[in-house]
């Protein structure tokens, strides 16, 4: 019975150790542990072996698989992910459990090894191909990109080879003569397996990083076409004060004193730019102020700006632009005028360093992994913002979470202050 309960629990470990960045579930703890505690005592109400007929058709049983989609149910219960994740991750654990097993199998053979002696093989085993497989497997496997599996090719291909290794290694041990030359053909097999699908995975992520640099360019020309907008809303003011200057000339006092009022309403969106104490932030929010006001927007803020000081000047305009053009955007829909108000602030609170937008927004958003699901046409380049603002937070070790509430929709990033 040892033996069932330390298949199954091997998988779980090696499922969570994989999955662990992934988003948790609310109430994360209060599901993993019952679960998990569940999961692990299933064998002892279960028939004795898995080869008993409950799981057996002929001489195939189906007792490793069903305890790994019992095993998939767990992760489901407790992490944020697709489908395609979940397969994918259950066929990594699976292959890597599959490789503790043989190389537990071939020393406790080779060195004629039973009872305690066999089961600390297989402990030893475990840690050893856990920890070469996490620390191949790591740089891929962040929490960012692991939300990023999209591939049917690589899920399919995961789902099939794990089918076939289980199959071939299950007709092994039933059929012929299971030696530690087998075992050790089924070890390299498997080792080779879980290269293919690193590389696989490589290749996606080629994919997405050729993606994230269209995406760029095509924010980067967005940005030059609001910039050019901006230097019109500035031309077109100066264009103005010009003729207004030259008009107060042929004016009566009364109305150079109302000519003049009407200037200096003009002039004042210049010199209410915020001053955060961080000149690259200064010149975002000047930007964004002129981009608000074409579109008849309030920019509130109150920002203190020298705190993002850690930060990069690319992440600081990726990930402050998104979040006011956002707000912005969503603020200029509003029908009322007075309620096209964007807020942001930025300050300490406490040990966290606070980031705050709002802005009106009269229907409730979709929300997908946690991000509000874009609503225009063209998916491919739109709706990447707030995930590569999320990726910009987690960078450097904070947290972004986004809502909606009473017409409302607020925005919110935390980093640690060091």
């Amino acid at each position: 019975m040892w033996y069932v309960n330390y298949f199954h629990i091997q998988i779980l470990i090696i499922e969570l150790l994989f999955c662990w960045r992934l988003q948790k579930r609310k109430f994360f703890w209060l599901r993993l542990i019952p679960a998990a505690v569940v999961f692990c005592l299933l064998p002892l109400v279960t028939p004795v072996t898995f080869f008993a007929p409950f799981f057996q058709i002929g001489w195939f049983t189906l007792g490793f698989l069903f305890y790994l989609v019992l095993s998939a149910g767990v992760l489901l219960l407790c992490f944020r992910m697709t489908a395609k994740q979940l397969i994918f991750y259950c066929c990594v654990a699976h292959t890597v459990q599959h490789m503790v097993h043989c190389l537990g199998w071939m020393i406790s053979q080779g060195l004629h090894l039973t009872g305690a002696w066999d089961q600390a093989v297989q402990l030893a085993a475990m840690i050893v191909i856990t920890a070469l497989a996490w620390l191949l497997l790591r740089r891929r496997f962040r929490g960012s990109e692991t939300a990023d599996i999209k591939s049917t090719v690589l899920v399919v291909f995961a789902a099939i080879s794990t089918l076939v290794v289980y199959f071939i290694s299950y007709w092994t041990t039933m059929r012929e003569t299971s030696t530690v030359g087998v075992q050790f053909f089924d070890f390299t097999t498997c080792a080779l397996l879980l290269m293919i699908l690193l590389d696989l995975f490589r290749f996606r992520e080629a994919e997405r990083e050729q993606l994230i640099m269209l995406r760029l360019l095509r924010q980067e020309q967005e940005q030059h076409r609001m910039s050019r907008a901006a230097v019109e809303v500035i031309n077109r003011k100066c264009h103005d004060l010009k003729h207004q200057i030259s008009a107060l000339r042929h004016m009566s006092s009364e109305e150079q004193e109302r000519s003049i009022g009407q200037l200096e309403k003009a002039v004042m969106i210049y010199d209410s730019f915020p001053k955060s104490g961080n000149d690259d932030l200064d010149i975002i929010l000047a930007e964004e102020s002129l981009q608000a006001e074409k579109l008849g927007v309030r920019l509130h803020c109150i920002a203190d700006g020298a705190r993002l000081s850690f930060m990069g000047t690319e992440d600081l305009y990726s990930l402050m632009g998104n979040a006011l053009d956002n707000a912005i955007e969503g603020a200029a829909g509003e029908e009322s005028p007075a309620k096209r108000i964007v807020t942001l602030n930025i300050s300490a609170q406490g040990s966290l360093l606070s980031v705050h937008v709002e802005n009106p927004c009269a229907r409730a958003p979709i929300f997908a992994d946690g991000l509000p699901v874009t609503t225009k046409s063209d998916k491919d380049y739109h709706g990447y913002g707030v995930r590569s603002m999320r990726y910009i937070a987690e960078k450097y070790g904070g947290a972004m979470t986004s809502g909606w509430e009473d017409g409302v929709f607020l925005l919110d990033i935390v980093f640690p202050l060091k």
